[in-house]
């Protein structure tokens, strides 16, 4: 008889902000000769993060020792799982962690204290999960794919909104307005019922007003709602196996949660404590948004949101040809705002992308980072519409104030100064923005750049007449030549003052030759 093959382990943790939550996920093989995953032991419990944070601005030492003591457990139960050391575990936490003073003595203590590694959700990654989420909505209701549909997140501390037109991402925003913030700010006046509506919505009201603003002429005829506290209540507002509901059904369950008491939301709804304080303000943004937007239909996913969020977890580390598409069309989005030549910029990006993944074996790099470097390259110019003059400069700043969907601040920052360093002096120690970057961060940058620069001299006259490169390395030069081109003169007087960064980096002078 043959042995049963052992099981393959793996895990996601996540610390949220009322709850830290751990999803086991079991690898077996599949009758095709591969793998299978099947999602396994789930387990939940909560802590006062965020309201720590809102409250107080750091995070207390019995919620971190809280903190340590809940993974520890999880730890030992993964061990009597059969994990091992070698079992893969991506453990992560909430964004609004970095708004704590203490973020780095939280981290600190989990890993002395469990030696384990905790990732910071960052905002790019935020949007890859609603992302995800978004996408098998659009597989289980196929009228999204034809209609416009908005797409809103109301986090702990943030809320998303991401525009799909026929299927497809069509804006995105970000919101300093969540459950928690808005939670916190209005807890000191202890008030109940229909006067502490009224509070959150007054509190609410500027943000909200953003929102019409930004979207109100967009067509919108759904409304999907994704959120940890929503999706606890998504069984009341939609019929068994069904996602539809009404803003008319959300009215009235916020009116009727908004006069419970915490003990009758908790018995009722089969809420915790934290979140049992919580389900009101998330009920009013919600249907403070489904109001002043006037759509019709919402749309909530049927599913656990904390179960959903740790199945996509590992599948973030991975970017998909779609959502690297999506990630590009913002990127073009925010070019066409800012007028950018477009033949120009598509063709350095063409260009960056060939010059990219023949020099691999000399910049190390990854595919996340040629995905910032096509972004650079697409929104490069941007300046110009400040002033031509110093443009690189002013596309550093427009690019760093901006969003590009998917990507989170750190990513927006590298990409800012890879368009910063596209003409003129290359990186210096003493330049904003650059010298606050790790050691690793700066040589990622350069290395960018330095692609950038010479692509964008191949391309110095806006003509777009290069097409074809054929690329070699031979006696300490990168030998560059142009299919189809009988006279390269207006690109080699473009490229010497611009491929001394890749001169300096590589240890390889550009050069190029007509091609047959």
């Amino acid at each position: 008889m043959t042995p049963a093959t052992p099981l393959s382990l793996q895990a996601s943790i996540h610390i949220g902000a009322s709850s830290i939550s751990m999803l086991v996920v079991e690898n077996r093989p599949d009758n095709a000769g591969g793998t299978e995953s099947l999602p396994g032991d789930f387990l939940e419990q909560t802590i006062p993060l965020a309201r720590d944070i809102f409250q107080r601005g750091s995070i207390r030492r019995s919620t971190i020792e809280r903190c340590v003591k809940i993974l520890n457990g999880y730890l030992e139960t993964l061990r009597e799982l059969g994990a091992t050391d070698d079992t893969p575990i991506r453990a992560v936490a909430t964004n609004i962690l970095i708004e704590a003073s203490n973020h780095d003595a939280f981290l600190n203590r989990i890993q002395i204290g469990c030696g384990m590694q905790i990732d910071t959700l960052d905002d790019g990654e935020m949007t890859r999960l609603i992302y995800l989420k978004t996408r098998r909505r659009l597989r289980d209701t196929p009228s999204m794919k034809k209609r416009t549909t908005l797409v809103v997140h109301v986090g702990p501390g943030n809320t998303r909104a991401l525009l799909f037109k026929n299927g497809r991402i069509s804006d995105y925003t970000n919101y300093r307005l969540g459950v928690y913030r808005t939670n916190e700010a209005v807890a000191g006046n202890e008030l109940s019922g229909t006067n502490l509506s009224k509070t959150i919505r007054e509190h609410i009201r500027s943000l909200i007003n953003q929102i019409h603003h930004n979207y109100n002429e967009s067509g919108i005829e759904e409304l999907v709602i994704i959120g940890y506290e929503i999706q606890h209540l998504a069984h009341v507002l939609a019929k068994p196996g069904k996602t539809k509901s009404s803003p008319q059904a959300l009215t009235e369950l916020t009116t009727q949660v908004s006069a419970m008491s915490e003990e009758s939301r908790v018995k009722k709804f089969q809420l915790d404590y934290t979140t049992a304080q919580a389900i009101v303000p998330a009920l009013e943004i919600n249907l403070a948004i489904a109001k002043i937007l006037g759509v019709e239909t919402l749309r909530l996913p049927g599913s656990d949101y904390e179960r959903g969020l740790l199945l996509d977890l590992p599948a973030t580390f991975s970017l998909t040809e779609g959502f690297q598409n999506e990630v590009l069309r913002s990127a073009e989005g925010l070019a066409k705002k800012y007028k950018v030549h477009r033949a120009h910029s598509m063709q350095v990006a063409r260009l960056s992308q060939a010059i990219f993944e023949f020099t691999a074996d000399l910049h190390q790099l990854d595919e996340h980072d040629a995905l910032l470097l096509r972004c650079a390259a697409l929104v490069h110019e941007c300046g110009n519409f400040v002033s031509v003059r110093a443009h690189h400069k002013h596309s550093h700043y427009i690019i760093l104030n901006s969003e590009i969907f998917g990507l989170g601040q750190r990513d927006i920052s590298i990409i800012a100064l890879i368009a910063r360093y596209h003409r003129k002096s290359g990186p210096k120690s003493n330049h904003a923005g650059y010298r606050s970057l790790n050691s690793e961060d700066r040589m990622r940058v350069s290395k960018l750049a330095s692609i950038l620069r010479v692509s964008d001299a191949l391309d110095r006259s806006h003509s777009n007449r290069i097409g074809n490169l054929k690329i070699r390395i031979q006696k300490q030069k990168l030998v560059i030549e142009l299919e189809g081109i009988t006279d390269a003169s207006a690109e080699r007087l473009a490229m010497a003052p611009k491929a001394n960064l890749f001169h300096d980096i590589f240890g390889l002078r550009v050069t190029l030759e007509e091609g047959a």
